[in-house]
């Protein structure tokens, strides 16, 4: 794509994230590997902190990332914009991992990209961790990853500008449908397991050498895992992901 060509922005409002993770029917088993709750990072309200406050931290967040260029932000990855959405979302699990109420509205931004081979390159001692049968490393990596997946891609998870991404890049014929996945999980896990739910992504369509990303505001350092849950004919399966410590 034409780094020229005329971005669409959406902005919507719905409760996709939450009604997804309600409704989804995985077809593999997920580990439990839950991180311990961190503290919340500077900036980001204390647990248990009146509705009000959380409220304004939220309504803050959601106006920063209407004013973000994401085309630029895009860029500074390595890749080339072609949509992005900023939905309002009531996602128990993320409101959990931070100590808000149950009902707060926050935002989340997916993105459509097309993205360099350099931006989605698999470092080797990453390849090698997920590439080696049985034997894998006892703490997660630290700072930005991306791995093969099973399925035909590559999944990447960063953090920049106060937020976590999860990318995958479809490298495979025709289209694949599926959904993205951020978990919580201990920095000294083995291999790339799931843990607990962080960030839902809604279903979404992927053709050859799409890149898809979902992105929220990171409130708390430690381990994170992204999934690539592709649909099957009953529910889902898991096609892999990547971790680190963010």
């Amino acid at each position: 794509m034409s780094r020229g060509r005329t971005v669409r922005r959406n902005i919507a409002a719905g409760l996709g994230a939450a009604a997804l993770a309600l409704g989804v029917t995985l077809t593999a088993t997920a580990p439990s590997q839950a991180a311990t709750e961190p503290e919340n990072l500077p900036g980001v309200p204390a647990p248990g902190s009146s509705a009000a406050i959380w409220e304004a931290w939220a309504a803050q967040e959601r106006a920063d990332a209407e004013a973000t260029d994401w085309a630029a932000d895009s860029e500074a990855r390595g890749c080339a914009l072609q949509d992005v959405t900023i939905s309002s979302e009531v996602d128990a699990d993320y409101n959990l991992a931070m100590g808000a109420p149950a009902d707060l509205a926050t935002h989340r931004v997916d993105l459509l990209e097309s993205c360099d081979e350099a931006a989605t390159s698999v470092a080797g001692d990453t390849a090698a961790r997920s590439s080696t049968s049985g034997v894998t490393t006892m703490s997660l990596p630290s700072g930005n990853q991306c791995e093969s997946t099973k399925g035909p891609g590559t999944m990447c998870l960063s953090k920049s500008s106060g937020r976590i991404y999860a990318s995958w890049k479809y490298r495979g014929s025709g289209s694949v449908t599926g959904f993205l996945r951020i978990y919580r999980v201990s920095s000294g896990v083995s291999g790339c397991p799931t843990g607990t739910t962080w960030l839902t992504g809604g279903d979404s369509r992927w053709y050859n050498g799409d890149t898809r990303t979902i992105s929220k505001t990171r409130t708390s350092a430690g381990g994170y895992s992204a999934h690539i849950w592709k649909k099957v004919t009953i529910g889902h399966t898991d096609w892999g992901g990547a971790c680190a410590v963010l």
